[in-house]
């Protein structure tokens, strides 16, 4: 994990044959299993949350930086699933109760978590509801990261959290739909894997 102070990563040599991720969901489902080189990000959430930018991408001939990554064990109703970005559970149009947790700053162009880190052992957790004018609101200041805090949200930064919902509830795994569900738990899985932005 991350420590303040210390250097984050280490520089490692790429030999062409290690595994790419162009998504979250990619990342998540290669790092599912034992892995014994970085996974060459090129595309997705976290991607965008550590810096990578489509239209410059990194040189990766010489040493580059492998950035060791914490991971998401998700259960949906009693299903088991890993997250590398995010877990969002939401209704159409954020109406209702919501719930979003976030290893990494974004979620598409918006910045919901912006004290989020990827490798710092902790999910980044928003609960709460919100009236038609505060999501309008909410929307347009979570580009920045500017629409927390809110007196109708509740953060907390936790190694685990179980949600629980009065009726099911659309659930989202590193923006994949994954089903509705009642209930659902979640908690870190430190250092599982590293990642160098490519």
């Amino acid at each position: 994990m991350i420590r303040k102070g210390e250097v984050w990563g280490r520089p490692v040599d790429l030999d062409g044959t290690e595994p790419e991720a162009s998504s979250d969901a990619e990342v998540a489902r290669l790092m599912s299993r034992p892995l014994d080189s970085p996974v060459v990000l090129r595309g997705g959430d976290l991607y965008h949350s550590l810096g990578g930018r489509a239209s410059s991408p990194v040189d990766l001939d010489g040493p580059v930086m492998a950035l060791p990554i914490d991971l998401v064990a998700v259960r949906v109703d009693g299903v088991d699933r890993v997250a590398a970005a995010h877990v969002v559970a939401r209704r159409r149009w954020w109406s209702g109760e919501f719930a979003v947790a976030m290893n990494g700053t974004h979620l598409g162009e918006w910045n919901l978590g912006p004290k989020a880190h990827p490798n710092d052992g902790l999910i980044d957790v928003t609960t709460g509801r919100l009236d038609v004018r505060d999501r309008w609101e909410a929307r347009r200041r979570a580009h920045t990261g500017t629409h927390l805090p809110h007196p109708a949200l509740s953060t907390s930064r936790v190694t685990s959290t179980v949600w629980t919902f009065d009726r099911p509830t659309p659930v989202y795994v590193d923006g994949v739909a994954v089903g509705s569900a009642r209930r659902v738990e979640l908690e870190v899985q430190p250092d599982r894997g590293s990642v160098v932005v490519g």
